[in-house]
């Protein structure tokens, strides 16, 4: 079976402040932790998980990023373009 564990919109934004709030210079974990298995339509299939934001840099030092949908792409390529990431 695959696990599945929901973000909703809140949940994503939340770890993006986490990221920016780190960057600078704020002690966080830049995690939320999920333990909502009850939720009548979007159960997660584990009892808890950790979601831990990380920097693309990050993530992406020892291996090149996968295909996206060029829609997506295009979006990252502006964010980074007025965010200077």
């Amino acid at each position: 079976m695959t696990n599945k564990v929901y973000l909703s919109r809140k949940n994503l934004l939340i770890l993006l402040s986490k990221l920016d709030r780190r960057a600078k210079g704020e002690d966080t974990k830049c995690t939320i932790i999920k333990r909502d298995n009850i939720h009548p339509k979007y159960p997660q299939t584990m009892g808890e998980i950790k979601v831990i934001a990380v920097e693309d840099e990050e993530y992406y030092s020892t291996r090149i990023a996968g295909f996206m949908h060029p829609a997506d792409e295009t979006i990252i390529s502006n964010i980074k373009n007025t965010t200077g990431n």
